[in-house]
């Protein structure tokens, strides 16, 4: 057993052991909490921690990720695209004027001044552009026509159709009425008929250039267009000529032809 003295001494030690600091009390408030504490911890919520996959289905969920974030990317790709596009200043759209219904199949078509001219079955037809009315119709052909070129003459044009027999015809329009110039290329016997390769009419109409096929031969034709003596006969007919027929034969003066010789190809 310790002696009375024994214990009385221990129990006087004891204070020697202690730190004679104050003790401190945090502040009830949190902003005069340390920051420094708040980095360390890491608070989760075990309910919402997802337990590891066995396999397969650990492989599984990473494929449907993957596929999931490619998709989403795709996603964010399009609707991008789709902003900028809308982003743009889009086009201005004009309407047609007028819309016309055809009863056959068009093959060709020019415009010069206020006409469209449409070549199809048997001949060509003549619309106005502001109305799409049709003006004339010209349908004598056993054959459709292929091509069709329109010039600007000023307060007249010229009109050269081309048939598939590779005949081409000269027509004149003046005032809404049409006149027929020449068949350039057509003859009566049908074993030496030429075919129309290609044909240029100059700016403003004075000449007219044909290339021409037949009998294994090519040759060019070129024309000068008298359209100062076309207009006087269009303005003043003979009295031979019956006022009521619409297509009249004009005359054409022609120039010396150049042979495929004269050429140089």
């Amino acid at each position: 057993m310790s002696s009375p003295k024994g214990s009385q001494a221990q129990k006087t030690r004891l204070p020697s052991f202690t730190r004679k600091v104050p003790l401190e009390v945090p502040s009830p408030t949190e902003k005069d909490w340390s920051k420094d504490d708040e980095e360390d911890y890491v608070f989760k919520d075990p309910d919402e921690e997802l337990d590891s996959l066995p396999q397969p289905y650990r492989m599984i969920n990473k494929l449907v990720n993957l596929l999931f974030d490619r998709s989403w990317e795709v996603i964010e790709e399009r609707d991008a695209l789709r902003k900028s596009e809308l982003s743009r200043i889009r086009p201005t759209v004009y309407p047609p004027v007028v819309e016309s219904k055809l009863n056959k199949m068009p093959n060709c078509m020019a415009i010069s001044q206020d006409y469209v001219f449409i070549g199809g079955a048997r001949g060509f037809s003549i619309h106005s552009l502001f109305n799409a009315k049709q003006i004339y119709v010209w349908e004598k052909l056993k054959v459709d026509v292929t091509s069709i070129c329109a010039t600007d003459l000023g307060s007249e044009i010229l009109i050269a159709p081309v048939d598939e027999i590779g005949i081409v015809r000269l027509f004149y329009l003046y005032k809404d009425g049409l006149c027929l110039i020449k068949a350039i290329n057509e003859v009566e016997d049908t074993s030496k008929q030429s075919t129309c390769l290609k044909m240029e009419i100059s700016q403003g109409g004075d000449f007219a250039a044909f290339f021409l096929q037949g009998a294994g031969d090519i040759w060019l034709d070129v024309y000068k267009l008298p359209k100062e003596s076309w207009l006087k006969e269009v303005e003043h007919p003979q009295l031979s000529i019956n006022p009521k027929k619409k297509v009249r034969q004009l005359q054409l003066n022609t120039l010396d032809a150049m042979t495929s010789d004269n050429l140089e190809m």
